[in-house]
């Protein structure tokens, strides 16, 4: 398995990760990458197998054991990442890491650790859903009689008002990963940046699910599938979301050294947990919310006062009211989202004791003087920074979210069926690297006189700057170079014996 043929600058890019392996999982390493690179199906672990091309040396137990039994750390692969990513930015920029979840579905009932999370898609009003069935119309209403067999006559898709609607909140069983990104400003993307996966945690909700008997199942047969998933449910740690950001942004912390780390969540992870108590080179910029009690700061304690000294002053006034009272807005002219925009801007600083009790945050209500969108609120935890900074580094979190959709559409994140505890926790991540590791590559190529295009499409009329499928594409057309210009390698493994002829068959004299 030593004979992989790589490109010069992934070859580089894999082998800083030599001190993460053992010899042996170091070639199985650089044959699932390959393979997670050039499989064109769904990437199952056997599909990848068969994608690397590496089926004919090994054993396809060799990749399954990878993931299974293998020694090696996800956190020791974050930090090779994590110093990769660096070299790309700037050493007087502070970083910027990105933390949020993302929802991976699942349908067997005998993987381990997936249980019942609440479903932000299925939950959302925005977007109507449509079942298959029947709609029948009564006198002076219709109503919806949804079907499952595709042979039943005359049943079609309808609108469905039970799952468009956003009063009831729907679940669905599968694993919900915690995810740390690094943003970084590569060099393509029209300026905009990247969100390159780091850490990885995944969340167990407490409530399993997902165990309906199958038609034509016997009532309470557990296999021993099942037996083991329920037991590793069973002994598995009940843990928050919140904490498990808190435990990866202290590994990034203690990585960055004495440079600054500017945490960017969203409102669900502005909580005590991840605010307080978090490691001195850190701050949080995140979205406030309209009903947060703030209060002014504590007042200084007065000569001869008694008692325990205030840690907060008087109740400020709700947020919408200061928001109704003010008159004068500042108008900023800034770049977010990739686009020019001049949104009214209402600057101050309060404590919002609730959440962060040691000291006060800077503020900034945003307004859109168009009055197309809602009057929003975000702070930052760094006083020293203006309403500009807040903002622009609140809005390279959407960078995240494009992340998830890249890795789940074109690379397979959380789609394979892992069913053993230890692999469940590595598979979907190694998904998560490999996007980092496309990045790279792609900067790197561009540093080294390479060039990244796309193919030109009429119907992509405004499309001015690449996106990961055009990257992942060029790596995957680098790869095949690579193959195609080298000398063939002898297979390994001898060929198949010279068949016996039968013995009715004339020999050859």
């Amino acid at each position: 398995m030593s004979d992989l043929i790589l490109p010069p600058t992934l070859a580089v890019l894999l082998s800083a990760f030599a001190s993460c392996f053992q010899a042996r999982s170091v070639v199985v390493f650089h044959w699932l990458v390959v393979g997670w690179i050039q499989c064109q199906g769904r990437r199952t672990l056997t599909g990848v197998a068969l994608a690397s091309g590496a089926m004919a040396a090994c054993h396809i137990s060799v990749f399954h054991r990878f993931f299974s039994r293998a020694s090696w750390s996800l956190d020791a692969l974050g930090r090779v990442v994590f110093t990769l990513a660096l070299q790309w930015l700037p050493a007087d920029q502070p970083l910027v890491v990105l933390g949020d979840d993302t929802l991976a579905r699942k349908g067997g009932k005998s993987i381990a650790l997936a249980s019942m999370h609440h479903d932000p898609l299925l939950s959302s009003a925005r977007k109507p859903f449509a079942s298959f069935g029947h709609v029948w119309v009564v006198l002076g209403d219709d109503t919806l009689a949804r079907k499952g067999g595709k042979s039943i006559a005359l049943a079609s898709m309808h609108h469905d008002p039970l799952l468009s609607s956003a009063r009831k909140p729907f679940a669905s069983f599968g694993h919900v990963w915690v995810v740390l990104a690094l943003w970084l400003p590569l060099p393509f993307g029209s300026g905009r940046g990247f969100a390159l996966p780091v850490l990885f945690r995944l969340y167990v909700g407490a409530k399993r699910g997902g165990e309906r008997q199958r038609t034509g199942q016997a009532q309470g047969q557990v296999g021993p599938r099942l037996q083991a998933a329920r037991t590793a449910h069973a002994q598995h740690q009940p843990t928050t979301k919140l904490e498990l950001l808190r435990e990866m942004v202290a590994l990034v912390a203690q990585w960055a050294g004495e440079r600054a780390v500017y945490l960017v969540v969203d409102s669900a992870y502005a909580g005590r947990t991840v605010l307080e108590d978090r490691p001195a080179n850190v701050q949080v910029v995140s979205r406030l919310r309209l009903d947060a009690a703030l209060y002014a700061p504590a007042p200084r304690r007065r000569p001869g006062q008694k008692g325990r000294p205030r840690r907060r002053g008087d109740r400020l006034p709700a947020l919408q009211d200061l928001i109704a009272r003010r008159r004068h807005w500042t108008t900023l002219r800034l770049v977010l989202y990739g686009r020019a925009v001049e949104p009214r801007i209402m600057p101050f600083t309060a404590l919002w004791y609730g959440a962060l009790r040691s000291q006060s945050v800077r503020i900034a209500v945003v307004r859109d003087p168009r009055g197309r969108r809602r009057d929003e609120a975000f702070f930052c935890t760094d006083l020293d920074r203006d309403a500009a900074f807040i903002l622009e580094t609140y809005s390279r979190r959407w960078t995240l979210e494009v992340t998830f959709h890249d890795a789940k559409q074109h690379l397979g994140f959380g789609r394979a069926q892992n069913q053993a505890s230890q692999a469940v926790a590595r598979t979907a991540p190694f998904a998560g690297l490999v996007y980092s590791l496309v990045l790279l590559w792609a900067a790197a190529h561009l540093q080294q006189g390479g060039t990244l295009g796309w193919i030109v499409r009429p119907w992509y009329r405004t499309k001015t700057a690449v996106a990961f499928p055009d990257l992942l594409t060029a790596l995957q057309h680098d790869l095949w170079m690579s193959r195609f210009s080298q000398a063939p390698v002898l297979a390994r493994r001898p060929q198949n014996p010279t068949p016996v002829p039968h013995r009715s068959q004339p020999l050859a004299a």
